[in-house]
């Protein structure tokens, strides 16, 4: 009976030594992909469809700008515009452009070069452009660019700065030119007191001035009391340069004699300036 038990022992004592450990492995490490570094986008600029150069561009080769220098083509018409070429730091390059243009309606815009002024190998430019339309909205767009290093085999330089190009609300006033517009003739004159009132009914009353309009209303009242109701009503485009007109409508009242009249006048120049003026003037006895 005891050689039985020490050898149930033996047999449990060997058991237990052929018995493999339990051994945990440890979880895949899963490796994740190196995020990709996205560039920012040059900024697309929402009046200009295309151009000779892009905001951020770099390694620009100067030698076709400087001999026939830049053209943009704007996605809707403007007109009148101003241009400003500059180096990053701040020194104005003076080319030959037209500062504004004075008449007429165009979607295409050239910046000429000045063979005393050049672009220079491996700098950085700042083109602003200031384009408005009919309806005196003024847009500034930002163009930023470097220009290539002259020698071979040098690195391209460092992209350009990417920044939202300036833009002025619409109904904001850019003044282009210091003078207003001046009345210099009329059908009539303020403080006149003996005109006679039948040929401006059968002709109307015309006005000139110094400069084009390019908008203008004009109301003829009653001195002091109601608008005689002529021709035309309300802001209207004009067509007739430096002129202006109110004609008489149809069924409305004339002038009469011995009648106290003024005339409300306002115009808007080509450079979105407004004027107002009034004439007060007195028809002759009958």
């Amino acid at each position: 009976m005891k050689k039985l038990s020490l050898l149930m022992f033996a047999i449990l004592i060997l058991g237990c030594g052929t018995e493999k450990p339990v051994v945990e492995e440890p979880e895949p490490i899963i490796e994740e992909p190196p995020s990709v570094v996205m560039e920012e986008e040059p900024i697309n600029h929402p009046l200009i469809a295309e151009g000779t150069v892009k905001h951020g561009e770099v390694n620009v080769d100067p030698e076709p700008l400087n001999q026939s220098g830049f053209r943009f083509l704007f996605k809707e018409p403007f007109y009148r515009y101003w241009v400003s070429l500059r180096e990053k730091d701040g020194r104005y390059i003076s080319w030959d452009s037209p500062r504004t243009l004075e008449w007429g309606k165009t979607d295409v815009l050239f910046i000429s070069p000045n063979q005393h002024s050049l672009l220079a190998y491996d700098t950085e430019y700042v083109l602003e452009i200031g384009a408005e339309n009919f309806d005196c909205d003024l847009t500034v767009t930002v163009i930023e660019f470097r220009t290539k290093p002259q020698k071979l085999g040098v690195e391209g330089a460092a992209p350009v700065m990417q920044e939202r190009p300036p833009a002025v609300p619409a109904g904001e006033r850019f003044r282009f030119d210091p003078d207003e517009v001046r009345l210099v003739a009329g059908d009539v004159i303020h403080g006149e007191n003996s005109v006679d009132p039948e040929p401006l009914n059968a002709n109307g009353i015309h006005f000139e001035f110094d400069e084009l309009i390019k908008k203008y209303e004009i109301d003829l009242r009653l001195h002091k009391g109601a608008s005689l109701g002529w021709l035309p009503r309300g802001l209207v485009e004009n067509d007739m340069e430096e002129r202006i007109q109110i004609m008489p409508a149809e069924g409305a009242p004339v002038l009469a004699f011995d009648t106290a009249y003024e005339i409300h006048i306002f115009v808007q120049d080509f450079v979105c300036w407004p004027s107002y003026f009034m004439i007060v003037f007195h028809t002759k006895p009958k």
